[in-house]
């Protein structure tokens, strides 16, 4: 689930926290790193289960209504086909996500006002209008209405957003990855073959982990001397003018094309490129790009950088003859 540029932001905001204030701590920042990971993961269990918390709701709406004294026309004969949504029931029954969020204590029935919310804001789209609508029944029309849900519903709204940032900080910039992994995972959702739905795991391998702990440790270990070395390559630029977040982005490409050397350059300074494009200023991708190509090219003419694997180290080899 967690992709190696997943891994790579996650590393550099703790990285950039611990780096620029006076907790140097190693071994703080790896726990925080764990803990923020997690959390992740955390997240999209309790966003998956939405969608039965909704469709919980909408079961008590109609309740409520035949149970009126003087229930209306539509009250007495609602429309049951979202409640009978077969894809909404397999998740329902889907075992490791119950369990999951019994044990983490993710339950959205603590926040009623905010399912209250999604499910109005549901009423009111296309998607969710046209499936009402629709003579016709399939589990396919039912997959997509899904989809629907967990595409559309927790865009720029206030109350999700101030729920996630209540639940935990960690969550912030978490809900589009998140969402993203729900809806890659509906698919292997399949009606009758219920027992191969299976949740993303939270790493694709043990590597992963390791990768993002190890690049935290390197980046921390070596943050002063790679700033410095930072400065050689740097024209009309003091050290107090870079931006930090530049700076911190800089220190994490070096350390992990020194010591990653599965890894190909190429690989590495575009992932840093692609992050400051998020989270630094508008240009600094340009400056990334250019300092990160110097300096590794530096390092690759004195031997610091070795890479191995196939076609890799023909990638030094070339590198080093066009310096």
């Amino acid at each position: 689930m967690l992709t190696r540029r997943f891994l790579r932001v996650k590393a550099f905001k703790i990285l950039f926290s611990y780096a620029y204030s006076d907790n140097d701590s190693l071994v703080h920042a790896e726990k925080e790193l764990n803990l923020s990971l997690e959390k992740t993961y955390d997240l999209y269990h309790f966003l998956f289960s939405a969608i039965i918390a909704v469709a919980d709701y909408a079961e008590e709406r109609i309740e409520t209504g035949l149970k009126k004294f003087k229930p209306t026309e539509n009250e007495l004969n609602p429309n049951r086909k979202f409640n009978n949504n077969k894809l909404i029931a397999l998740i329902r029954t889907h075992k490791p996500l119950e369990q999951y969020c019994s044990e983490r204590g993710l339950n959205w029935r603590n926040y009623p006002e905010t399912v209250r919310t999604l499910y109005q804001n549901m009423l009111e789209h296309s998607y969710y209008k046209s499936y009402m609508e629709s003579e016709t029944t399939s589990f396919e029309e039912d997959c997509r209405l899904v989809a629907n849900f967990f595409k559309h519903e927790f865009e720029d709204v206030e109350k999700v957003e101030y729920l996630i940032e209540e639940m935990s900080a960690y969550w912030n910039d978490d809900i589009g990855f998140s969402l993203s992994a729900i809806i890659q995972t509906l698919k292997t959702f399949n009606l009758g073959q219920e027992e191969k739905a299976a949740l993303l795991p939270m790493f694709h391998a043990k590597e992963d982990r390791d990768f993002a702990l190890e690049l935290l440790r390197r980046s921390m270990m070596h943050f002063k001397d790679y700033t410095q070395m930072s400065q050689q390559f740097v024209q009309n630029w003091e050290s107090d003018r870079i931006a930090y977040v530049d700076m911190a982005l800089i220190v994490m490409g070096i350390a992990e094309a020194v010591y990653f050397p599965n890894i190909p350059v190429k690989v590495t300074i575009n992932e840093y490129v692609e992050i400051s494009k998020y989270y630094s200023t508008r240009n600094s991708h340009v400056f990334v790009n250019g300092v990160l190509d110097k300096i590794i090219q530096h390092l690759l003419q004195e031997g610091k950088i070795k890479k191995t694997g196939r076609g890799l180290i023909q990638e030094t080899i070339n590198k080093k003859i066009k310096s």
